[in-house]
């Protein structure tokens, strides 16, 4: 299938901007993820114009009733495979609309994974994940492990790098993790960062002791109050940045110097381009923010919690 005729075509150079690091293979982890929640037959256009923005780094679902997977395939073809980091998720029939469902419901649990994974390879016409994620753990623990051993065989395979879980728990993480059953640990974490769950503080820690990547999903929609507070908008006045950019940047150096690896990514689904390039351009600077407004951020994350 040919790209789009109103995708935005490539640049001729494009800057490699600063990465994680994934301990468990040493790859590259950008700190942006585009994400393709939502964007419908949008899809190819807005996945191209982000990638021609800088984005290196895709997040997508099997999950028709909220991304068009199948649609990230054209605008793939317009750079290199292994510049980009490509990441989908399994979503089980409990998140699923019956009538798009990409596998079969009534069979097992396993069988289930498999095909979803298989699908995913398909419609984004690679060989390789970056990164499968589940979309939410299971009912149990034990089934939450069992579709986790179908992924670890795609990883035998060569067909997934890496492997994590989306809305997940403290409580549930370190169940993984630890789990005696499991040979392939946990790289990634994906989950909403909002007071609700107390901004996964201490989350963030188990993930900064064990090397892991948290990727930080609604930053800026589920937190109005905190992207208005006095710590964002001094960061913003003193780098030249809008509130946004200095609310990405502040949650991003909340994984700064990680020493087992890993670090803070942030999902950025704008469909604006211009935004998209802005927000991409402080990725280098984040190193420069003083600790003393990382820490100031910090406090303020634990009282809002309060």
């Amino acid at each position: 299938m040919a790209p789009s005729a109103n995708a935005t075509p490539p640049p001729s150079v494009c800057p490699q901007p600063p990465t994680l690091t994934l301990p468990t293979t040493g790859s590259q982890h950008p700190l942006f993820l585009y994400g393709t929640a939502w964007k419908s037959t949008s899809t190819t256009d807005l996945v191209s114009a982000a990638l021609s923005a800088g984005f290196r780094g895709l997040d997508t679902a099997n999950q028709p009733k909220h991304y068009r997977e199948d649609l990230i395939r054209p605008a793939l073809a317009l750079f290199p495979r292994n510049s980009l980091f490509i990441q989908t998720k399994f979503s089980s029939p409990a998140g699923q609309d019956p009538a798009t469902i990409p596998y079969d419901p009534t069979a097992p649990l396993q069988k289930q994974v498999r095909a979803s994974v298989e699908h995913s390879l398909e419609n984004l016409g690679v060989e390789c994940l970056d990164a499968l994620l589940l979309r939410s753990p299971l009912r149990t623990l034990e089934a939450t492990i069992s579709a986790w051993k179908v992924l670890e065989g795609f990883v035998a395979a060569g067909k997934i790098k890496h492997i994590g879980i989306s809305n997940c728990s403290l409580p549930i993480l370190a169940a993984l993790y630890s789990s005696p059953v499991i040979s392939v640990p946990p790289s990634i974490v994906q989950n909403r960062f909002y007071e609700d769950t107390g901004y996964d503080l201490s989350l963030l820690e188990f993930c900064r002791e064990h090397g892991i990547v948290y990727q930080s999903f609604w930053t800026l929609t589920a937190n109005p109050g905190i992207v208005r507070s006095e710590i964002v908008r001094k960061v913003a006045a003193g780098r030249g940045w809008t509130r946004e950019q200095a609310m990405y940047a502040l949650v991003l150096a909340l994984g700064r110097g990680w020493e087992a690896g890993g670090g803070v990514c942030v999902l950025n689904g704008t469909t604006n381009a211009e935004r998209m390039k802005a927000d991409l351009e402080i990725v280098g600077e984040i190193d420069g923010i003083k600790e003393s407004d990382v820490e100031e951020f910090r406090d303020l994350l634990k009282t809002a919690y309060r």
